[in-house]
């Protein structure tokens, strides 16, 4: 029996307007089968959250407005990921987006937790969901020529990629036949501007021929928005108990994007030093360093002082199901460090040594950032 979705429920979604905006009525209106196995994952996860949590999540997980159901979309993530975790949350808010107080297992400790969700401003125009989309589409185009994908402006949401597909078939058949010179050629309107170009020609006929995809470059915005939402968020906090260890979720409804450089670069500053070596058994490991005073980076901000650690979860589709990737990173300047053993399992990057030059321990000896929930 469905907890949050029921069939009446379902059925009175499926009377609204289409296309609707609602993540919800997208999720509870869609048959196919990974919107199916999606569906089964929340009511998974909404059944093993306690009573006070169920009672506080239930609204948020039946609006139609994005944001309030995406940060409880966030905030029961976290929490199931916590509780496979042995952790325990004594006592759940009831509003939206307010601090967590989370005990580590049997050991007493406690640790204070923000969930923020993040829906990318450029999702309610389109996003890298619906470049995947077209990827899918190009991707059946059977010729014989591989090509590039060049997007240009972000993809509205709810777009139909078949025109494109036929104009690119199109126009590949014409380099066939001699009536187009060079190699490149772009499709535009007023919502879409790609650029498509000629790597390779191949033997014979075949599908799969996308062989290099651009995407905007979207990190340079994003960070300045993730730095300006930390600041907005933090401020918010200000009555909390300054003595204990403070962790803010930033829960994106897309991957970030954000490659292990930048992501570094935006935290911590810019890298001082690094250095690389294999195990006897063959495993990689980094250690890096940065110094305290780097201009910009959000753990050498004084008015983030009070953030022990930032854990980046973001949302993924893994073929029919959802899975999401998490990495933790310390700040080795708070004021509350956070204990490593908190998250153990997770992909972390935490600090070796103290001082005003910190040497960190990178992702690729810890356990991965793929965090499938079930």
């Amino acid at each position: 029996m469905s907890l949050l979705y029921p069939d009446e429920f379902r059925a009175e979604l499926a009377r609204l307007p289409t296309p609707h905006p609602s993540f919800l009525v997208s999720l509870c209106t869609r048959e196919e089968a990974a919107i199916q196995t999606f569906r089964g994952q929340i009511e998974s996860w909404f059944g093993k959250l306690p009573d006070d949590a169920r009672d506080a999540l239930r609204e948020r997980l039946t609006t139609l407005d994005n944001d309030r159901f995406f940060q409880g979309f966030a905030e029961m993530v976290v929490h199931e990921a916590l509780r496979r975790g042995g952790h325990q949350v004594p006592v759940w808010p009831v509003d939206g987006g307010e601090p967590l107080t989370v005990t580590v297992g049997d050991t007493g400790e406690a640790f204070s937790l923000v969930v923020q969700s993040y829906i990318p401003e450029v999702q309610v125009r389109g996003g890298m969901s619906a470049f995947r989309h077209l990827l899918r589409e190009l991707g059946e185009i059977e010729h014989h020529f591989f090509f590039s994908v060049y997007l240009k402006r972000w993809l509205p949401y709810n777009f139909d990629p078949r025109p494109i597909r036929k104009a690119l078939e199109v126009w590949l058949n014409s380099l066939d036949e001699g009536l187009w010179e060079g190699k490149y050629a772009e499709y535009r309107d007023e919502h879409i501007h790609l650029e498509f170009s000629i790597l390779e020609r191949v033997p014979s006929d075949r599908k799969g021929l996308v062989r290099f995809r651009i995407p905007p470059l979207r990190a340079p915005a994003l960070l300045q928005e993730l730095h300006a939402l930390m600041r907005a968020r933090m401020g918010t906090l200000q009555d909390r108990d300054p003595s204990m260890p403070l962790v803010l979720v930033l829960f994106g409804n897309e991957s970030w994007g954000l490659p292990e450089n930048y992501l570094h670069d935006f935290m911590y500053g810019k890298c001082a030093g690094n250095f690389n070596w294999t195990t006897l058994g063959g495993r990689p490991e980094r250690v890096k360093s940065f110094r305290r005073k780097s201009k910009g980076a959000v753990f050498c901000d004084p008015d983030l002082a009070a953030l022990s650690a930032v854990l980046f979860c973001d949302k993924e589709w893994e073929r029919d199901r959802v899975v999401f990737t998490m990495r933790l990173l310390h700040n080795p300047w708070a004021r509350a460090p956070l204990k490593p053993e908190a998250f153990e399992g997770f992909t972390q990057f935490r600090p070796l040594a103290e001082g005003d030059e910190v040497v960190f321990l990178g992702s690729d000896v810890c356990d991965g950032s793929r965090v499938d929930l079930g």
